[in-house]
């Protein structure tokens, strides 16, 4: 029979082994048995809602009330999770955000993952986007977005894709971010100015975004993503020399420039371009009756990397550009223009003298190019010998910037 001290021993024991037993079912239990809905109150929604709110699915609020906010913040992190996104936080949802929340703490010490806020967070934004990389805001917020752009990062680098930013995908953006052109800057070149920049946001940005948006891969759509590299980070000025040399460019040797990269061996002479491919049949600019606007006619016809000639006021060829393709509905093409921070820029309207000067499409790729995966001989960029335009941020080649471009 036990004495009274080693009764209280056992007592105390047996009460030990059954709290272990019962701490991870009240971990894994924090959100109660029950389906969480719309409309749902308690200690669980409470839990829901702080948990999610953490990791950066906002329910504006800890209140214990399963309302339209805690919904859509709910459906948020279905939808990132690829779940079914029906609003109910039930045994699947459940399971995936202790998942999350597991790994997030499992994370190397000091990383920073899904839910962390700070200087450190703003940073990595900055420095993510900077690469092409899109976090949707610097607002120093680890959110689902940011999660994304972190992921993406991983994959350009062949490392683990996790989302966490821990000591291994920051050292491989500290290298990316130091991969960077020094080349010798002309003394009279100036920097972009702020109108031109504003111009450029508002303008060929949105282009850009939606453009790297819906990129496959492709020969034809990385061709024109270098066109889009030169205009971010070549840091033209326009001019009738050559650009390796100089750093000044025109039309025609922008084309034969970006075209050279992919191993195509193509005239700078504007004028000699109606040699250059085949015709593209069907293509022209029509003008609308009872206005003075064109319109374009056979866009179905068109594919990216096809070059745009128009006729100058002698009726010959005056200034090419390389189609993009059909971004945010409209026909666009890439070009040397005015009022941009380099010497390139987008147009995505022929209403007027890019459609009245319209002469013909022609096409050097193959059939080949447009096909996702296929072999890509890549032999640029080309780095000037001096720069005529100032650069007003670090120039990153292709290979560290997202999708290359």
């Amino acid at each position: 029979m036990l004495t009274s001290r080693y009764k209280q021993l056992f007592f105390w024991g047996i009460l030990a082994l059954f709290m272990v037993a019962i701490i991870p079912l009240a971990q894994a239990g924090d959100y109660g048995t029950q389906d969480l809905t719309l409309g749902s109150q308690g200690s669980a929604v409470s839990q829901m809602q702080k948990d999610l709110t953490d990791l950066g699915f906002d329910t504006y609020g800890v209140d214990g009330w399963f309302g339209p906010k805690t919904y859509e913040a709910v459906v948020d992190f279905q939808r990132f999770q690829k779940l079914r996104q029906d609003g109910v936080f039930g045994p699947i949802t459940k399971a995936a955000l202790n998942a999350v929340l597991k790994e997030v703490n499992s994370a190397p010490r000091g990383s920073l993952t899904l839910g962390s806020r700070g200087s450190a967070v703003s940073q990595m934004q900055k420095d993510l986007t900077g690469l092409g990389f899109n976090t949707y805001g610097v607002d120093g917020w680890f959110g689902p977005k940011t999660y994304d752009a972190v992921v993406n990062f991983q994959k350009s680098r062949k490392l683990i894709q996790d989302g966490v930013f821990g000591p291994i995908t920051k050292a491989a953006l500290d290298t990316a971010l130091t991969e960077v052109v020094s080349s010798k800057v002309s003394s009279g070149a100036k920097a972009p100015t702020a109108a031109s920049i504003s111009n450029y946001n508002t303008h060929e940005k949105p282009i850009v975004d939606s453009y790297r948006a819906s990129f496959d891969g492709s020969l034809a759509q990385t061709l024109v993503g270098r066109a889009i590299w030169y205009m971010e980070y070549g840091y033209m000025k326009y001019g009738n020399t050559k650009y390796a040399a100089t750093g000044h460019i025109d039309c025609s040797n922008f084309v034969s420039l970006v075209y050279s990269d992919f191993g195509y061996s193509i005239t700078s002479a504007a004028k000699n371009y109606g040699s250059v491919g085949v015709k593209v049949q069907g293509v022209y600019a029509k003008k609308i009756s009872g206005t003075s606007k064109y319109t374009l006619v056979g866009i179905e016809k068109l594919k990216p990397g096809d070059i745009f000639t128009f006729r100058n006021s002698a009726g010959t060829i005056g200034h090419v550009a390389i189609y993009m393709g059909l971004v945010n509905g409209n026909p666009c093409i890439i070009n040397t223009c005015s009022g941009r921070p380099t010497a390139i820029g987008i147009v995505n309207s022929f209403s007027y003298w890019y459609g009245s000067s319209l002469m013909e499409v022609r096409r050097v790729l193959p059939a080949s190019a447009y096909t996702a995966g296929s072999k890509i001989t890549d032999r640029g960029p080309v780095i000037p010998a001096t720069y005529q335009v100032k650069p007003d941020k670090p120039i990153i080649m292709p290979k560290n910037l997202s999708k290359g471009f």
